[in-house]
């Protein structure tokens, strides 16, 4: 059983005299700066690159509600929708020149004889990967199932699977580059022996977790393109919301992090971690129980009071193998320790011993074990401490970076940079009144679009970035000249192939410039911009 993990590429400073560490993992990290001179490498190089493409419109298996309604209408009766779109053969399955001809595509009332989509709700423990290394995309969907309703967003509950009503045709919903969209599928899954070969529900009645990994696959072109990727952009696209991911190596204070995620965790944020490693050789456990390069949700975090150790943080961590693959170390279902904390405490934590994937661990032993962490709200946290704040206004732009005309790339060089897209951002009221700045909580996002969602090819994401600068004339474009003498009021800092890179900052009221940038001039694309603040504030393009 695989996983797919990605790993991002950074564009960060690096002497020139020395050559760059390409890291660990299936894609290795990149160290070049806004500065450098040399042209960086993409930290996606590698034997098991996908193919390039041309044109991607991020649009592929999408469709509007009235071509839904066309095709359930179009229906005779008794017949059972067919995807011409996303055919029942190995199209579907795979988009390089692999071929599985045991494959039987099956409807579900074919493997049970009263499907449902969701039996008594949706759980984390819903969730049971199969043989697609998709765990970056399971384990979000089982961080999401801790709030029902959101996952019968992306599923709709009154979908039916055999009986009255049912044509065979399922409609899934996701958020992508700003909206929420349909796509559209039929119910036929791919099986072997009468079993599901990817993901399936714990329960063999219920099938929103086939279902939903089936749409996204067509989503991305095929089930084989799901392998490898990163879980904070599945969070994002089904709840909308804002993630961000954490590096261990670059968190010096582990303190703070455990107070973000037992504050994050309490108020109902989805949080993900993934171990190092190349996913593709993800198929068997390590000494302590665990999978490298496999995605994990983290279902839980909490602190003890155990009898001789005093206080003991700890982190609840769910393997979407949902097998007996778990952690064997301190902590584990087995282990004594857990005889020296109180029953209540042990009744709060809602412990069990079963080998279903999900054990406790020391928070020490899991940022040991552990690579990255992702973290998606609903909404803002403006100061960083775990709690969603509230939004007075969400504004959003979308752009595009046009070779030869706005695609100016970073500010290695100056004119080209001053060429890229700008916005105004004009900020009039303060939202704190601390040390007497007047300062107000600014949260802004750059998004690119989804340029791995292409039939048969996947598309590389771009390095992105942005930088704010203060302006004393806000109806003119920044010009070279300002970028020699001025300096930033905020970056999101390196340049990275990430989705979308987030910064917070505290400014004065006042006229900002927002420049979206890719690190390497000439890169086309489409972006969005999102700001959020508890103020009011206006957001437009400068011409």
């Amino acid at each position: 059983m695989g996983c797919g993990v990605s790993r991002p590429g950074a564009a960060n400073h690096p002497d020139h005299d020395r050559e760059l560490s390409n890291g660990t993992g299936s894609r290795p990290p990149v160290t070049v700066t806004d500065e450098a001179t040399e042209k960086p490498k993409t930290g996606e190089e590698g034997a098991f690159e996908l193919p390039e493409s041309d044109f991607v419109d991020g649009r592929l298996g999408i469709v509007e509600a009235e071509t839904i309604e066309h095709l359930r209408n179009n229906l005779a009766v008794d017949e059972h929708y067919c995807d011409e779109d996303f055919p029942a053969d190995n199209t579907s399955l795979f988009f390089s020149s692999r071929v599985d001809p045991d494959v039987e595509w099956k409807r579900p009332y074919e493997l049970h004889e009263n499907p449902k989509v969701f039996v008594d709700g949706a759980s984390r423990r819903d969730v049971v990967q199969g043989a697609l290394g998709d765990c970056w995309f399971l384990s979000s969907c089982a961080a999401i199932a801790r709030k029902p309703k959101l996952i019968e967003k992306v599923v709709p509950s009154d979908q039916v699977l055999v009986g009255e009503g049912y044509t065979g045709l399922v409609v899934c919903w996701f958020w992508r580059f700003g909206e929420w969209v349909m796509v559209c599928i039929d119910d036929r899954l791919p099986t072997k022996d009468d079993k599901l070969i990817f993901a399936r529900g714990d329960n063999p009645q219920e099938f929103w977790v086939a279902l939903v990994e089936k749409a996204y696959a067509k989503l991305h072109g095929s089930y084989e393109a799901l392998e490898g990727g990163q879980s904070m952009d599945a969070l994002v696209d089904m709840t909308g919301g804002l993630a961000e991911r954490y590096d261990m190596e670059d968190v010096p204070d582990k303190d703070n992090l455990y107070k973000l995620l037992l504050k994050s965790s309490m108020n109902g944020a989805f949080i993900t971690a993934s171990r190092k490693g190349d996913w593709r050789l993800a198929y068997k456990t390590d000494e302590n129980g665990l999978v490298e390069g496999h995605a994990y949700t983290v279902s839980g975090v909490a602190s003890v009071i155990h009898e001789k150790l005093g206080i003991v943080r700890l982190v609840r961590v769910r393997n979407p193998w949902a097998s007996g693959a778990e952690w064997n170390g301190d902590w584990c279902d087995s282990d004594d320790k857990w005889d020296g904390v109180s029953v209540s405490q042990l009744s709060k934590l809602g412990r069990t011993q079963q080998e279903d994937g999900e054990f406790w661990m020391s928070y020490q032993d899991w940022c040991n074990q552990f690579e990255e962490v992702s973290v998606c709200t609903i909404g803002p946290d403006f100061d960083h401490n775990g709690t969603v704040d509230r939004i007075g206004q969400v504004q959003a732009i979308k752009g595009e970076w046009v070779v030869g005309v706005s695609a100016g790339g970073s500010r290695n060089d100056f004119d080209k940079f001053a060429t890229n897209p700008q916005y105004l951002l004009t900020i009039t009221d303060p939202d704190t009144e601390e040390s007497g700045e007047g300062r107000c909580s600014i949260l802004v996002g750059l998004m690119q679009e989804h340029r791995r969602s292409h039939r048969h090819t996947s598309v590389k994401m771009l390095q992105i970035g942005f930088v704010i600068y203060k302006t004393q004339h806000p109806k003119c474009r920044l010009s070279p000249a300002h970028f020699c003498h001025s300096y930033e009021e905020g970056t999101s800092g390196t340049y990275i192939n990430f989705r979308e890179v987030l910064a917070r900052m505290e400014l004065e009221p006042g006229h900002y410039v927002i420049i979206p940038a890719t690190f390497l001039p000439d890169c086309p694309g489409h972006f969005m911009v999102r700001v959020y603040s508890p103020k009011a504030f206006q957001l437009k393009k400068i011409t």
